[in-house]
């Protein structure tokens, strides 16, 4: 057999290009491993072993017309014109798809994730990325220059793996017999590779999960397959786990009605503050953190008046801005790959708790420092009944104040609504957004020596959101609606970016839950489970109301019901509940492992989880209600 001769034909060009892109994704994998090493403390050689089989796949989809084409005997793919487009369509397809990947390794500490199809929702409604890019290109300069250097690597590429221009065809029948059935091999196999293998289905995310578990998923996947094979997966499927509805809501319903507080006598209340904190983790406090407290030591101040509230353990239904005012305002997490706000599901008809707060007679509103329009957090406002959305465009000093990047720095936004506040008509509900503990973590030069610096500039900026916090209390305290005004304090997720020493299977969801009320003589710290779908009812038992909507969370004061938290990653489901984590795909438990463990002998069998039938049909009923509630149109 002449090795030379088949590595210079036409299916030998085929192979040695596409195993040199399989050489190339791997190093743009080992890149984005090692860039984000301290996310996959578990992580085993065969995970990347499986990240080939993804790239494998991906690769093939991308180039397929390109390789077809180039396997076509016939001489004008040869020709020089031919040439020169193949070589333009391989370049430029493969180049985009490692910038994907790229993008991703710089972005992972943000979404713990790898992009889907909610990338181009997330770009539709950012307002201010011409502002962001030019920050993103300074910062991950170095990533430029690698894609550059990969560009220049897939052209060597062309240039090494086609030397020779074929122009001999078979003239005889028997020659083209073989030309012809070597192509189909081919062809067969490139069939086969796109799949993933020869199982039923092809592979998607799912197979990831189930490779590596969620923490891993990321690193076994690449961007592009997983951008690709989920641009259409936002629809819902219906649910059967229980052909019976009545034993299905025997474990969880999402109808609110009766709000028990089994704890405590609650002050009377007027009014309502809730304020979300931009990507504050519950392991930034010292007061909340778990030990070691590696990342806290950086909120004195709501240290100080968590010590004197209602806490509990606090989770998020989700990793992105965007999909947290679901959650804490609908009561619907975001359990499908695009977040609920963005999906097709929003202009169904829902009975969500505000319209029910302003039969009251109280007014709402909500307050984001960022531009009008940004996350879609006024179209969402709107949508669930709140009365005012104030932006940057009703913030008085926006031009002087503006931070350059995402909108108004915390100290002086605070400040602001503070003073709007106490012009309110009294009652008044409102969710206050803060903003700077966010990429690029800027804080404002008169507070840059005030507030503790850490070893990352998360921490910096976490401090400052603290002191605007701070000096926001100091200014409401002195106002009389203060002593009758309930204040729940929460985050919208965790964001551990340069964080070098966090358990992310125990801390990925972990925030700060509390509620302060300057009248209230009981307070207590919970282990308790709170997810942010649970706000809402508990803020109705605490206020004494009783009224009727859909929540798909639960009174954390009672303490009959279940108290879990759930979410939605890599087709995943994540159940948290007790000391239990447990990953489920939809049909099976995938995994169990109990947090209360040591690091290494945390994974569990079913026999070891007393109540995992239980637990498995509590998620069961669950994802059945979310999936055919929003199918059907029945929240």
């Amino acid at each position: 057999m002449d090795v030379k001769k088949i590595f210079s034909s036409q299916i030998g060009v085929v192979m040695l290009q596409f195993a040199s892109l399989l050489l190339v994704f791997t190093l743009s994998r080992i890149l984005f491993y090692f860039i984000n090493i301290h996310y996959f403390a578990n992580a085993e050689w065969i995970h990347f072993l499986w990240g080939i089989r993804f790239d494998i796949s991906i690769l093939l989809y991308i180039n397929a017309i390109y390789f077809i084409f180039l396997l076509i005997p016939c001489k004008f793919t040869n020709t020089r014109a031919a040439r020169i487009i193949g070589d333009i369509y391989f370049i430029v397809v493969n180049s985009f798809a490692l910038l994907l990947n790229l993008i991703d390794t710089a972005y992972y500490p943000f979404s713990m994730r790898r992009m889907t199809g909610d990338i181009f929702q997330f770009v539709g409604v950012t307002n201010n990325m011409s502002s962001l890019i030019p920050t993103f290109l300074r910062e991950y300069f170095y990533l430029l220059l690698i894609l550059i250097l990969f560009i220049i690597l897939l052209f060597f590429i062309t240039k090494i793996t086609r030397r020779e221009v074929f122009t001999d065809f078979p003239t005889e029948k028997k020659g083209w017999i073989k030309t012809i059935a070597l192509r189909l091999i081919l062809l067969g196999c490139m069939l086969v590779g796109m799949r993933g293998g020869l199982q039923y289905r092809p592979i998607n995310n799912a197979v990831a999960v189930a490779a590596g578990g969620v923490e891993n998923s990321a690193l076994i996947l690449n961007s592009p397959f997983s951008l690709l094979t989920n641009l259409h997966q936002s629809s819902l499927t219906l649910k059967n786990y229980f052909q019976d509805e009545n034993e299905c809501e025997k474990y969880f319903t999402t109808s609110k009605k009766e709000f028990e507080n089994q704890y405590f006598t609650a002050p009377a209340t007027k009014n309502i503050v809730l304020i979300i904190l931009e990507g504050i983790s519950s392991e930034y406090s010292s007061f909340l953190a778990d030990e070691p407290k590696n990342n806290a030591g950086y909120t004195p101040f709501l240290d100080s008046l968590a010590q004197h509230s209602i806490v509990f353990k606090g989770f998020a239904n989700g990793q992105q801005s965007i999909e947290a005012l679901s959650s804490i305002l609908g009561g619907i997490p975001s359990l499908m790959s695009t977040p609920f706000s963005q999906s097709a599901y929003t202009t169904n008809q829902i009975q969500y708790a505000i319209p029910k707060i302003k039969e009251k007679g109280i007014i709402t509103a909500f307050f984001h420092g960022g531009k009008n329009g940004t996350m879609g957090f006024d179209r969402f406002c709107q949508m669930v009944g709140i009365d005012h959305y104030y932006g940057m465009n009703e913030y008085p000093n926006a031009s002087k104040d503006f931070d350059g990047t995402w909108g108004i720095p915390d100290v002086p936004y605070l400040q602001y609504v503070a003073s709007e506040l106490n012009q309110f008509q009294k009652p008044f509900f409102a969710t206050i957004f803060t903003l700077s503990s966010h990429h690029p973590f800027i804080v404002p030069e008169a507070y840059d020596k005030q507030v503790t610096k850490g070893d990352f500039p998360m921490q910096h900026s976490v401090a400052y959101t603290d002191r605007a916090l701070k000096e926001f209390f100091e200014k409401v305290s002195k106002e009389e609606w203060y002593q009758k005004t309930l204040f729940i304090i929460t985050a919208d997720h965790t964001n551990f970016s340069g964080a070098t020493a966090v358990d992310y299977q125990k801390h990925r969801y972990s925030i700060p839950i509390i509620f302060y009320h300057p009248k209230n003589d009981t307070s207590f710290v919970s282990p308790q489970i709170m997810q942010q779908t649970d706000i809402m009812p508990t803020l109705f038992s605490f206020c004494q109301w009783n009224d009727s909507f859909s929540s798909f969370g639960n009174n954390a004061l009672d303490s009959t019901l279940y108290h879990f938290t759930i979410n939605y990653l890599s087709n995943s489901y994540l159940l948290f509940i007790d000391q239990y984590l447990i990953e489920f795909d939809g049909k099976n438990i995938q995994y169990i492992w109990d947090l209360s463990a040591n690091a290494n002998e945390r994974r569990k069998e079913k026999k070891d989880c007393p109540h995992i039938d239980e637990y498995e049909k509590l998620l069961q009923s669950i994802i059945q209600q979310f999936n055919n509630k929003l199918i059907y149109n029945k929240l």
